[in-house]
Formats: C-alpha cells, structure tokens, sequence
C-alpha cells in the first residue's frame, strides 16, 4: 500500500479567506451546491430504499403479508418512540413525545379538540414533509378534517407500499397523541397520482366503515368533495426553506420555524429513510428465523450489485458523472468512484478520511457508525453497489472490497484496486 494521495486542497482550506459559499468539493475542485446537495441526498436515499423494497419483494412475495409486516413494524416503532405514558424518555420523566410538541410550539388548546390527535400529527408531518423536500400545502386544517396535498417526493420511485406505510405510521403518531382521527393518502405519487394527498378526518363526525386492513388506507374517504386541487402550473418546486417568498424558512401554522440549515442537519439527510421501511421488517423476519441471516445478506449483495452495474452501464452516464464531478479528461481509474463516494458522503455528513487516492488505489477509513445510520445492512448493501458499479464506470479490471482486518470495529475502511478474480460476481 503507498499511501500516496494525489495533490489536493482539502475542503476546508479557503473558508476563512474567501466569502462562504456552502458546497460539497470533489477531489477536483468542483463545486456542487448545499441547494444540489440537498436535493442530490434525498433522491440518493429514496434509490438505496428503493432497492432495499425489491429485497422485501423477493424475501415476501406476496403484497398483502409485505404491506402488512411493513406497516405494523413502523407503527411499533412510531408506538416506541411516541407513546405518552411508555415511549422514548429524553430525560427523566419527559417522554419524546412531550418534547416533539414542545419543539413545534403545539398549543394548549389542541387537547381539547375533537381531532387532538389528527392536529398534531398533521403539524408534525407538515414540517417533516417540507424538511425532506416533499414541499405542497395545507388544504384543510379544521376542527373535524386535515388535508396536505404534495407537489414533490423524491421517495416516489419506491412504490406503493412506503405510501401505505407512511400514512399508517402519521396515523399511529395521531393515536399517540389523540384520538379518533384517521389518515388516509387518497392520492399518491408513488402511485402515479400528480400529487400526494394526505386527509386526516375525525371518525366520530364523518363515520366510515372501519379497515379490514392496516395497509388498506388510500381511501374512499368522507369527504372528498371537500378536497382542494392545485393544477401543475401552480405547483411548488422547492420547500419554504427555498423559496425567497418565505424568507428562506420554514414555518408552519403554529409558528414553529426551520431554516434551510438546520433542516439539512436535523435528519434531513443524516439517516437512511426509505431503507428503514424495509430493513426494519427483514431484521424482524431474522429474529423469527424466517430467514437467516446468511440468506438475506445473500439476496442484498445481489440485487444491489446488479444495480451498481447498471447504474452506469451506458456511456451517457458515465460521461455525465464524469462532468458532475469535475473528473480530468482521460482519467478511468478507481479515482473516479473515489471521487464519488466522497460527494455521497459528504452529502450524508459522514465523516472519513482520506488514506490514499492515486492512479493504484484508493482507500477510505469512514465513520462506520454515522454510515450505518442505526441500520446493519448499509454496509453489506453499499458494498455490492460500489463493487458493481466500478466495473462499469472504470473497467472490470477494479474491484471494491471492504478490509477488515486490523481494523477497529468503528472504522469502516474500504479500498478500491485492480484485482484479478477468476470466481468474480
């Protein structure tokens, strides 16, 4: 190993001298905007979640027992975290939920509604929404009804089965909070729908048949004549937080207030969301020894290697990663993943180190536990993705590999070489 890295200025250096411009730098000194990074971080998690769903798929066939386990996990964990009385403590004898209604300046008076419930999950799914740059509007948030319609969600490739269950985990959140309020996401994007549209409505004034189902919730609803339709010329491109109209912050309508920093490292894109909507109920699928672990880690090195490789399996792509990231004309050599793994990591405010990158090798050591994010199969996954991808982007002569050996168990190190393997994948 020669620890050689190629000529560079780190990151950092310019900051004190040159006015602030927020931006990811690549190895080569271009600049990719906080705006582009923003936005380049949310889809790069919707795409790993997406894959991580067709691994659901595979392990559970059929759509009914996947929506079912998918949406019953979620709301256990919405159950752990938001309960009243058993939930998450942040300190003692405060429950998280007690401080998540005090972090959006949640009024006294919504206890004493009818649709309590329904109130402060619509609050706090409206901010969630705008933070993870699913930006739309407020239709309706009455006494008996709420209703959000989304113009943007960089989540809508995963399917339908992350819009059943984000609407039973909102739903669960309301019943930690309330009561009587049940959601119901009538449209969706995911679903091929022009908007999402999430309607909250108070079963005791608009009574319905109750669900057979707990993933049955795209609706009929009460009152859809009551719904409010925005057509595409009038649709929001960017969340408040980017739009100069709104002062550049979010705000929502009991004045809590964001701005676009403090979204970015609010969890916007420090965890793997998408992703834990499947790993969740796989880990569980483990732990009832449906499958093994072995069989399942399996299955996650295949589907995402052959993602890696198709990803940049035409030359178009190839050429438009390679003027993204400001790579030198006529270099094809792991340097360019390289290259690219450091903006996702930066995008995902995973710190690591630079421990070589040269024509030879290049090597990472990366903060295994903020690239794990709480979630074990990101490093099996990212493993076979970066292995498939550099043998399209550079040439099957590289290979990516993760070493372990001498390594401290908090450092995920990996190297990209070339490497001869006659039993190669």
């Amino acid at each position: 190993m020669s620890n050689k890295i190629d000529d560079r200025l780190p990151k950092e250096v310019g900051a004190k001298s040159l006015p602030n411009h927020p931006a990811l730098k690549t190895p080569w000194e271009k600049l990719i905007s906080f705006h582009d990074a923003y936005h380049y971080a949310c889809r790069h998690h919707a795409v790993i979640g997406a894959l991580f769903q067709e691994v659901l798929r595979i392990l559970i066939p059929d759509y009914d027992e996947r929506c079912t386990i998918m949406c019953k996990v979620d709301c256990g964990v919405k159950r752990y975290i938001f309960d009243p009385e058993k939930g998450m403590e942040v300190a003692p004898g405060l429950h998280y939920v007690d401080y998540h209604l005090a972090n959006h300046f949640m009024h006294p008076f919504f206890t004493g509604t009818e649709n309590n419930g329904g109130f402060r999950a619509g609050v706090f799914g409206d901010n969630g929404d705008e933070r993870l740059l699913m930006q739309g509007r407020v239709n309706d948030f009455g006494t008996y009804r709420v209703e959000k319609e989304l113009d943007a969600c960089p989540w809508d490739i995963m399917g339908s089965e992350i819009c059943r269950t984000s609407t039973a985990s909102l739903e669960e959140i309301g019943k930690c909070c309330g009561d009587n309020c049940e959601y119901n996401m009538v449209e969706a994007r995911g679903c091929g729908d022009l908007h999402c549209r999430v309607v909250c409505e108070n079963r005791t004034k608009f009574p319905m048949p109750p669900r057979e189902k707990i993933w049955d919730n795209f609706g009929p609803i009460a009152t859809a004549d009551q719904i409010k339709f925005t057509p595409r010329e009038e649709m929001y491109t960017e969340p408040q937080q980017m739009r100069s109209e709104y002062d550049f912050t979010y705000r929502s309508g009991t004045c809590m207030e964001k701005d676009a920093d403090s979204y970015y490292a609010d969890g916007a894109v420090t965890y793997a969301l998408g992703s834990d909507y499947c790993i969740n109920p796989i880990n569980q699928l483990i732990r009832a020894g449906k499958f093994t672990q072995e069989q399942v880690d399996f299955i996650i090195e295949c589907v995402f290697r052959g993602a890696g490789k198709a990803q940049f399996g035409e030359k178009f792509a190839i050429d438009g990663l390679h003027d993204w990231l400001g790579v030198p004309r006529g270099m094809n050599d792991g340097r360019v993943l390289g290259g690219y793994i450091e903006v996702i990591l930066q995008s995902v405010l995973v710190p690591y180190t630079v421990i070589a990158f040269n024509e030879e090798e290049v090597i990472y050591e990366i903060d295994r536990a903020a690239f794990n994010r709480k979630l074990n199969s990101l490093t099996t996954a990212y493993n076979a993705y970066f292995y498939g991808m550099v043998k399209t982007l550079v040439s099957p002569e590289w290979t990516f590999e993760e070493e372990k050996e001498g390594v401290p168990e908090n450092i995920y190190r990996v190297k990209i070489c070339k490497k001869i393997d006659k039993f190669c994948l």
